[in-house]
């Protein structure tokens, strides 16, 4: 450190950086009034500053454009399912005689695959709405032709009545005599080799059930599976742009015929109590690996998750217990079984629950109509392990969304509600019939506004 000669004695020359110089410095302006203002002043200056980044920065509020106007109705998805896309007309053949005879020996059976008899009787049933708005009886005029397929009757009637398994005979017994009158008998299949031609296949693997199903290949199918994977992940082979996905038939609600308004007011809420089942599911699980080939293995989860809060998961219930618990459930879970879909989706939908759908490649009914979105929460196996995580993420005002939709929009898309409204939308498409009436076969007029809304 320098030194220098002052006064007769060595001073020391103080270092800038001295400790204490630089805190009685410190303290000094401290205890001044100047001091004081520069303090204050430099935090209100930082604290100033701050607050402008704040405002300016980080938080700016969003800048709202004005609405755009309305389009019209034809530009519209999901569109207004209360309005016709096109009139056609649908002829329903009668049973053969040899099919009546069949009859005879095969009553009906009760059983989840009686989509197929429903669709019938509301096309044979001159009360009905699908009957006022769409069937004739004369063949000249029909754009479409109904085959009164009832295969699943005569299998399920083999299989759980007579207890015998295989095909049961039936391409012999009931496939060849309804194909060969339809197509060898009347002229209506061979003008168009069966294009313009429908029938209802309600169980798991469509048609591959019957050896002879070539002879019914041309044909529209109406189907409960409705597949996106390749040919060899599914069983069927669904034919995507051939098909005409439809919802199914369940016991609870086709068979025992329970009615949700016993449980639920008209808006949906349970009577008693509030929805606090979280999550809901009665079904097979417990035996389930996660690498089975049934469900992908998705249900071997549910056996960790039926002892969280809020869930319930079992087997099964008997049947008034059941409804009560659907009727207090928020979400209902949905995976794949044998096929991708699964009958207890038209269970939670009659009841106000949000289904939670795990089937990837699964093709629901009337998508190119329904918003299943709105609906529905979907999520891919390969996220079905964050199953609780993705369900609770939702905030509670999107899940009350979703069950107002259900309730409100959802429950249309039932077998028993606007099925065949929906099923003729798709062929409205098919037949390139958009904005028709049908007068004839060959005569078609505009949709005029006389004939826009579905009469019941």
């Amino acid at each position: 450190m320098p030194s220098y000669y002052y006064k007769g004695q060595f001073r020391h020359e103080p270092s800038a950086f001295d400790p204490r110089s630089i805190m009685m410095t410190a303290r000094r302006l401290m205890t001044s009034r100047k001091g004081i203002i520069y303090l204050f002043g430099g935090f209100f200056f930082c604290w100033f500053y701050v607050l402008v980044r704040m405002t300016f920065s980080s938080t700016t509020s969003p800048y709202v454009l004005p609405p755009l106007p309305p389009i019209e109705y034809s530009k519209m998805w999901p569109p207004n399912l209360d309005t016709l896309l096109c009139r056609p007309k649908i002829y329903v053949y009668p049973d053969p005689p040899a099919i009546q005879a069949v009859y005879e020996r095969v009553p009906p059976v009760n059983t989840p695959y009686i989509s197929e008899r429903i669709l019938l009787e509301q096309l044979r049933d001159p009360h009905s709405s699908a009957y006022k708005n769409y069937v004739t009886l004369e063949p000249e005029e029909a754009d479409f032709f109904y085959i009164p397929f009832l295969g699943a009757r005569y299998l399920n009637h083999c299989w759980f009545i007579l207890g015998e398994k295989g095909d049961c005979d039936v391409d012999e017994q009931y496939v060849l005599p309804m194909m060969q009158h339809i197509q060898q008998k009347l002229p209506y299949w061979n003008r168009t080799f069966g294009q313009d031609h429908l029938m209802a296949h309600p169980m798991d693997r469509t048609s591959h059930y019957y050896q002879s199903r070539e002879v019914m290949e041309n044909a529209t199918f109406l189907t409960t599976v409705g597949d996106l994977r390749p040919v060899s992940s599914s069983i069927v082979g669904s034919r995507r742009y051939k098909n005409i996905v439809i919802p199914s038939a369940t016991a609870l609600l086709d068979l025992v015929k329970a009615d949700p308004l016993q449980y639920l007011t008209h808006e949906g809420h349970p009577r008693h109590k509030k929805r606090d089942v979280f999550v809901l599911f009665g079904g097979r699980y417990s035996d389930v690996q996660p690498d089975d080939v049934y469900s992908a293995g998705i249900r071997s989860l549910f056996s960790s998750l039926e002892k969280q809060p809020g869930y319930v998961i079992g087997p099964g219930w008997e049947t008034d217990k059941y409804m009560k618990l659907l009727s207090r459930a928020r979400y209902g879970l949905a995976p794949m079984g044998h096929t991708l879909d699964t009958t207890r989706i038209w269970e939670y939908i009659a009841f106000g629950v949000v289904p939670v759908i795990i089937a990837d490649g699964i093709i629901e009914p009337f998508e190119d109509d329904f918003d299943w979105k709105s609906i529905s929460v979907r999520i891919r196996r390969k996220d079905a392990h964050k199953i609780d995580a993705i369900l609770r993420a939702i905030p509670d005002e999107e899940y009350q969304a979703k069950r107002r939709r259900v309730w409100e929009y959802g429950r249309r898309v039932l077998l028993t509600r606007d099925s065949w409204h929906l099923i003729v939308r798709d062929l409205c498409r098919r037949g390139r019939l958009e904005g028709k009436r049908t007068i004839d076969r060959n005569n078609h007029a505009n949709l005029t506004l006389p004939y826009v809304s579905i009469h019941t």
